[in-house]
């Protein structure tokens, strides 16, 4: 059983913060025994306002950062949260072995290494930065395999009664699991803005050929309600989307990437996950697939009540004002 949508979520929590502050302005958040600082919260917050405001000109960057504060402040503290709970269990992880995970990443993707570093430059991020999102990435892993996913069973009546609820999605409907990266054009934009916004479509569509993951590149472009899932839009009917995306994505083959697809919403740049073909499956074809759905669905809540209580039981201290 997976928990892809678990661990695309620690990859969204875990950017990497650029601390060069030599003396830090105050503290603004002690947890247990660790503090953040109001320098280290300002550069991440700085990062993610940046994005915002390059694809929404003209919105008050006081605005956006009273919204997105609360929010990273929260993401800060749980990922704080989740790597003392790794330190707890004495989880560690080898250089060896990160360098593993990153050449398996590169060979399975097909990319080359000195393409992943030059991209990661250009968004101001080092290898060495790369390789400790990475290593952290595989801790939070080992810490929700060990304490969630090593705790969730799910049984064949279970399966069986959601293949019954469910029995229509396996019939007769040509669908496809996609993920998009969605840049949407202000209404009444005129040329010029229209076209500023397909070149940083086009140069997101670069950046993902370049080894830039999709979930990274979502989180930082994308809007819409898919971004909170790294892009992922589940199972998608044919006919239901807008027809220049309809047309591609059923066209793509499952794994392909689409080019910048033009829209009266704006552009798109949509990946196949997976597609469905019209006709009944039987259970046992999909038996896999049903027991992954209910899975995430409880390791969703177990995470929340899981981390709910770690807070609870956490000394922190918010010192933000």
């Amino acid at each position: 059983m997976k928990l892809g949508w678990l661990m695309i979520v620690m990859m969204l929590l875990s950017f990497p913060v650029h601390s060069d502050a030599e003396v830090a302005d105050r503290i603004v958040v002690i947890v247990n025994d660790e503090v953040i600082t109001l320098r280290e919260l300002n550069v991440t917050i700085d990062t993610f306002v940046k994005k915002i405001e390059k694809n929404y000109p003209g919105v008050p960057r006081e605005k956006i950062r009273e919204e997105v504060t609360m929010p990273i402040l929260n993401n800060t503290i749980e990922e704080t949260l989740l790597k003392q709970e790794a330190k707890r269990l004495g989880i560690t992880v080898k250089d060896e072995e990160v360098t593993t995970t990153i050449n398996d990443i590169l060979a399975k993707r097909k990319w080359k290494l000195e393409d992943v570093k030059a991209n990661l430059d250009k968004e101001g991020v080092s290898f060495d930065e790369y390789r400790e999102m990475t290593r952290n990435n595989i801790i939070k892993g080992r810490v929700i395999r060990r304490e969630i996913q090593s705790k969730i069973a799910v049984g064949n009546e279970e399966i069986g009664n959601y293949y019954r609820e469910h029995r229509s999605e396996y019939e007769g409907k040509e669908t496809a699991r996609l993920r998009q990266i969605l840049i949407p054009v202000p209404e009444n934009a005129d040329a010029d803005t229209r076209g500023k916004m397909k070149a940083e479509a086009e140069d997101v569509l670069k950046k993902l050929k370049g080894g830039v993951p999709f979930e990274q590149l979502t989180l930082q472009y994308s809007r819409g309600a898919a971004q909170s899932t790294g892009g992922d839009m589940g199972y998608v009917e044919k006919g239901t989307m807008l027809p220049a995306v309809d047309e591609v994505a059923f066209k793509l083959k499952v794994g392909e990437t689409s080019d910048v697809i033009e829209t009266p919403l704006g552009f798109h740049i949509i990946q196949v996950l997976d597609k469905r073909g019209g006709g009944a499956k039987p259970l046992s074809a999909v038996r896999d697939e049903i027991e992954d759905i209910i899975g995430r669905e409880k390791a969703e809540k177990k995470y929340a009540d899981w981390m709910a209580e770690l807070r609870k039981r956490s000394y922190i201290d918010i010192r933000l004002k």
